[in-house]
């Protein structure tokens, strides 16, 4: 036997595998109770006020601004998809190995879908929500008794399918094992199919990991238990009576690039007839920002959506008669005035984005009449009431409350303040003389001198009032400035009064020992800050929110509000009606157990109080 033979004949020498993996690999063979179980993958909501989350997140986004456009994954797709095609859901398909195949023998007579946004978050509104959209039969509690609705054929997510940040590990772990989890081990004669649309969280990553999951052959074409089928981010249903589904992508800008529009255009002009009617899904409500964005004398482009409707559809007689969209966090549905319609089947226009991630308020501004720019100067105006809000105004100012414990619910972030407080106490002492002011009078009076004398630490403060005034939300210059300067103040109180209070107890202390005198001082200083930051953080959030209708993605991203999820689950019935049911969860399970035998569910975890699904208002019927 030869050398190499004889190495290789040697037994693994463990001493010269590296320490974690042999302390990995020694873990396996300890008790249940020292290892991780599988409720790791249960993933918390996420900590959007983590200074790690916050740094991550804002260089993604930053990035993901700067190159979006120069990098514009939609127009790779529709060089690789030439084929302007649309997915036939008016017939029944059969399931194959290699996916599924229609039959056209087999026409449907109506068709059930389920529209998904805003989900891939903390595990439990997630899961809550997939579990109710796998059953093979949801009961729903309604005003009037209790119904039975079927699972839906095809489902819909409405965009920003993962947060924080998209990558292959995180569509896993907040949306796919969730999902798979709650089909179980279901196994219906025909599988329901899955079509996604991506929200700016799903683009920060320049859509990659989006079109691997949705878009992309490899790895199979399956989700959970649910069929994928587009090859773009943008896709067109066919469904039974006349009725279309048209999902499009707005990238980060709600801009629809021209290849999006043609290939909807020549869906349109070879396949669509006059007289048919479109449910439209987008990423963003755009007729919400465009009306706030309007009452603040700016402008929110809404020339992509209009030229779609206007020049695409409406002149071949087409209508689009719903429009479904997510990214705010909530349940509100926009109805066409009866003026605006004019005797014609009044349009809904629903936002609803409860599929998992946190809440977003409803009393943050006065959204009640919305009133669209007329297409050509001679044209009457649209407009759209308000008939529908979940959760209701007042119960949404309650919630908001929950910013008082903003210590509590973002432990991490008050890392932020102390480090701040600490800086600026360090430098104010430094440019001090030895003296301890014994009143705060003494102190306001050295630091004033001292800002006089050391022009540095006169920048260093009027950069931080800088930075919150950069912070404070830059929808309305007025608030921005009165807010940041307010808040700043706040802060810089704090600073004051915590470092001379500390600077006056080590004092008493160690009067006789500069070390622990030194040591002590930084210390107090910025557990302090810590503390007295991080509720000051909390007290202008509520304040902003509640009092000027500022900060509303601020305000409540901190509080991980996992309650007051929902989705819409729609049905085109054999006379082509269509009719919307708004279902809610209002308040999300926080405890779990596995599927055991006799469980009235495919589902591999369930509750253990049951799950209640109700409805939010009447269904909407489109006869």
């Amino acid at each position: 036997m030869d050398t190499t033979s004889e190495e290789q004949a040697k037994p693994h020498d463990d001493a010269a595998v590296p320490i974690a993996r042999r302390i990995t690999k020694a873990t396996r063979d300890l008790p249940p109770l020292f290892r991780l179980s599988g409720t790791a993958e249960r993933m918390p909501m996420v900590g959007w006020f983590d200074p790690g989350q916050l740094a991550s997140t804002g260089m993604k986004s930053i990035v993901s601004l700067l190159i979006g456009e120069q990098s514009d994954k939609r127009l790779m797709q529709a060089l690789a998809s030439r084929k302007q095609e649309y997915y036939d859901h008016s017939v029944h398909y059969i399931d194959r190995s290699q996916g599924p195949q229609p039959d056209k023998d087999r026409p449907r007579d109506g068709i059930w879908i389920d529209h998904i946004s805003d989900t891939g978050d903390g595990w439990n509104p997630t899961y809550a929500v997939a579990m109710a959209a796998a059953q093979r039969t949801l009961t729903v509690h309604g005003a009037h008794g209790e119904l039975q609705l079927p699972r839906a054929d095809v489902l819909v997510f409405g965009g920003d399918e993962v947060y924080p940040t998209p990558s292959r590990e995180e569509y896993q772990r907040r949306l796919v094992a969730p999902y798979t989890k709650a089909f179980g081990d279901d196994q219906p004669e025909e599988r329901p199919h899955v079509y996604a649309i991506p929200g700016n969280h799903d683009w920060y990553d320049g859509l990659s990991a989006f079109s691997r999951l949705f878009c992309s052959d490899i790895g199979g074409r399956r989700f959970a238990g649910w069929w994928t089928r587009q090859k773009r981010s943008y896709f067109v249903l066919k469904l039974p009576h006349g009725w279309w589904l048209v999902g499009s992508d707005g990238q980060l800008q709600s801009d629809m690039d021209v290849p999006q529009i043609e290939h909807f255009r020549e869906i349109a002009e070879r396949h669509m007839k006059p007289g048919d009617k479109v449910i439209l899904c987008l990423s963003l409500p755009v007729w919400v920002y465009a009306q706030k964005y309007r009452a603040m004398g700016r402008t929110f482009d809404e020339t992509d959506l209009i030229h779609l409707r206007e020049e695409v559809f409406a002149k071949r007689g087409i209508d689009v008669k719903v429009y479904l969209t997510g990214d705010l966090h909530h349940y509100r549905r926009h109805e066409e005035t009866p003026e605006s319609a004019a005797g014609a089947q009044p349009v809904q226009k629903i936002t609803a984005g409860g599929g998992g991630a946190f809440l977003h308020p409803t009393h943050e501004e006065d959204v009640s009449l919305l009133v669209e720019e007329p297409v050509t100067p001679d044209a009457r105006p649209s407009s759209y009431a308000v008939k529908a809000t979940y959760p209701d105004m007042k119960r949404s100012a309650r919630i908001a409350y929950g910013n008082l414990l903003f210590l509590f619910k973002n432990p991490r972030f008050g890392i932020v303040p102390a480090v701040l407080y600490l800086l600026t106490a360090w430098l104010v002492g430094s440019s001090v003389s030895d003296a301890v002011p014994r009143t705060p009078w003494k102190a306001l009076v050295a630091t004033i001198y001292t800002f006089s004398d050391h022009p540095g630490l006169a920048l260093w403060i009027i950069g931080i009032m800088a930075a919150f005034l950069a912070f404070t939300d830059t929808h309305s210059k007025v608030y921005r400035v009165l807010g940041g300067l307010g808040h700043s103040a706040a802060h810089l109180a704090a600073m004051f009064y915590i470092g001379w209070g500390a600077l006056n107890l080590s004092e008493v202390l160690f009067p006789h020992s500069p070390f622990l005198h030194s040591v002590l001082t930084g210390l107090l200083i910025f557990g302090g800050g810590w503390v007295a930051g991080s509720i000051i953080m909390g007290l202008y959030l509520l304040i902003s929110i509640n009092i000027f209708g500022r900060h509303s993605e601020e305000a409540f991203s901190g509080l991980k509000h996992q309650d007051h999820k929902h989705f819409l689950r729609l049905h085109i019935d054999r006379q082509g009606t269509l009719t919307i049911w708004p279902i809610k969860i209002e308040r999300v399970p926080r405890a779990w157990r596995d599927h055991k035998e006799g469980d009235a569910t495919h589902s591999v975890v369930v509750p253990t109080t049951p799950l209640k699904a109700e409805l939010i208002e009447r269904p909407i019927v489109l006869r």
